[in-house]
């Protein structure tokens, strides 16, 4: 357990490209080790070595699309960043016919590949989810991979107060994150308060304990006529993924 101070996450405008370009360097990798063992005559090894990595492949950009998308992207960045993994498995194919579909989902609550849900019940999740086909025809065989890849980042935010005296009270956060379902570590955290006025102020906490589980608490004194009830506070968190999750909750007073 330790303490970290978080920077606020202002930029609203970053592009994440780093998992797209971590996908091709693996996906040129594994076709070099593999070509290094063409003389292995075994289709079945070899065409799996392909499918896994084409899906790590896939993964890293479906990733780099959400991280894209949840720092003020847009929808047409998943069918974008797809489209370049397709031209780079297809440019270095060069003992099989590939004939590859990457099929964004649309079923509810899936639009476009995409579910991004910022509520107001302490929940945020955002997750993309594709299915992938991909077929293969060589000179020996054919092969053919059909699967679903999915990844959602979540947060979790709850919160009380207790009144301190008649002007103050002292608000304390408890933040939980997770990466497809899994304890997952936060690169940043940005708090805000709704003031009296029903607008959002940013909160600069004096730091953010650390559980190295997923876990984050935090806790701040505000002026009590400062402030708007009953209590509303957000958190919004980038994953060490760059996706990001926002939650808002109302606290409960606890004396």
């Amino acid at each position: 357990m330790k303490n970290r101070g978080f920077r606020n996450n202002n930029s609203g405008q970053v592009i994440v490209v780093t998992a797209l370009m971590v996908a091709l360097v693996l996906l040129s990798s594994a076709i070099f080790v593999i070509g290094t063992e063409k003389d292995v005559p075994t289709a079945t090894n070899s065409a799996n070595s392909f499918f896994s990595a084409y899906q790590q492949a896939a993964r890293n950009t479906l990733i780099s699309a959400l991280a894209n998308l949840t720092n003020s992207g847009n929808t047409g960045v998943l069918a974008a960043d797809f489209s370049q993994l397709e031209s780079a498995i297809a440019a270095n194919s060069y003992q099989s016919i590939l004939q590859m579909n990457f099929v964004p989902l649309n079923e509810a609550p899936y639009q476009n590949g995409f579910y991004v849900s910022w509520g107001t019940n302490g929940q945020g999740i955002s997750s993309a989810c594709v299915t992938c086909e991909i077929n293969s025809t060589g000179t020996d065989s054919t092969s053919n991979l059909e699967t679903t890849i999915e990844a959602t980042s979540q947060v979790d935010l709850s919160g009380t107060y207790i009144q301190l005296d008649n002007n103050s009270m002292q608000i304390n956060l408890t933040i939980s994150l997770s990466n497809d379902g899994l304890p997952a570590l936060a690169e940043t955290i940005s708090l805000n308060s709704e003031n009296a006025n029903r607008a959002w102020i940013s909160v600069l906490p004096p730091s953010i304990t650390d559980f190295g589980n997923g876990t984050y608490t935090t806790s701040f004194t505000e002026q009590t006529d400062q402030l708007f009830f009953p209590l509303q506070v957000s958190a919004v968190c980038q994953d060490q993924r760059g996706i990001v999750t926002m939650a808002n909750t109302t606290c409960t007073s606890v004396g």
